[in-house]
């Protein structure tokens, strides 16, 4: 079973996409986790009464009430949509990266959904913090939803890539988690390909099969597709995928000439892989 996470904090909240990750769990069987973290301001001691452990949960009524409150949101959200089994919400209380690490590991997260609204938000306080965290620390592939998004099933995936870095296990990922989608692998070079990038490509063709993965090389800008892509009533793809490069890319996020900007204009779901450092 994969599991996914949508935190509360940013986007939880928001019926829609809410909705729409019900549906998308249901339709890929997928358990899907919605976590609320409270930073945790307050001082605890190991004597009071209401320590709960070293991520500093504390057990007050507030806290119980917070929890109950978020579960029946949940619920009357999510439902006739996905299964209550399938479904679980948390609320924790503490230092909000550790509380996030611990808690993908604990439930063996494979990716996150989150709201487009979360990076266009101006609440750099609440909701910056959050953006760090998706961009700069989290390992896992972030699924980034437009607003007033309807669920449909990924058909047609364009994988953008330079074939530089874990097309493999990047493609492997995908097809773990939309195992029906057809993917373009779309090489985004000025020269045609090297003999090089060629045998990559056979390479991956032979591991996923010629049927569900075709490859185009494109002589452009990945920008300039995403534009294109991004200014049709009736885009190609249902989902796009898009990879960031070095880590000081994600530095220069607040530069609207980023990666960022171009990731708001798509109306199209957008699949985030994570810079590595073995893919240099």
């Amino acid at each position: 079973m994969k599991h996914i996470l949508l935190i509360a904090n940013i986007d939880g909240r928001d019926e829609q996409l809410l909705r729409y990750a019900a549906r998308f769990c249901n339709d890929q069987d997928l358990r899907l986790h919605v976590l609320q973290i409270e930073k945790n301001t307050e001082p605890v001691f190991l004597s009071s009464p209401y320590y709960f452990n070293k991520m500093g949960f504390i057990a007050s009524k507030e806290f119980f009430d917070k929890k109950k409150d978020l579960e029946t949101f949940v619920l009357s959200a999510t439902k006739n949509l996905i299964d209550s089994d399938w479904l679980s919400s948390k609320i924790v209380k503490g230092n909000v990266e550790h509380c996030l690490n611990t808690f993908i590991n604990q439930e063996r997260i494979d990716m996150i959904l989150v709201g487009q609204s979360v990076f266009k938000s101006a609440d750099l306080e609440e909701k910056g913090v959050f953006r760090q965290l998706l961009l700069n620390v989290s390992e896992l592939p972030t699924l980034i939803i437009p607003s007033n998004q309807s669920y449909k099933s990924f058909e047609k995936t364009a994988y953008l890539t330079t074939l530089k870095g874990d097309d493999y296990g990047n493609i492997e990922k995908i097809r773990s988690l939309f195992s029906d989608t057809k993917i373009n692998v779309l090489h985004f070079s000025e020269d045609v390909a090297s003999i090089e990038n060629q045998k990559t490509i056979n390479y991956l063709k032979s591991e996923f099969g010629e049927s569900s993965l075709s490859y185009e090389i494109k002589q452009e800008d990945i920008e300039d597709f995403v534009r294109r892509e991004a200014s049709t009533l009736t885009p190609e793809f249902d989902l796009i995928t898009l990879r960031t490069r070095k880590r000081n890319f994600w530095e220069r996020l607040i530069d609207p000439s980023t990666a960022l900007n171009l990731i708001l204009k798509l109306e199209t779901p957008t699949l985030l892989f994570k810079y590595k450092t073995e893919d240099s």
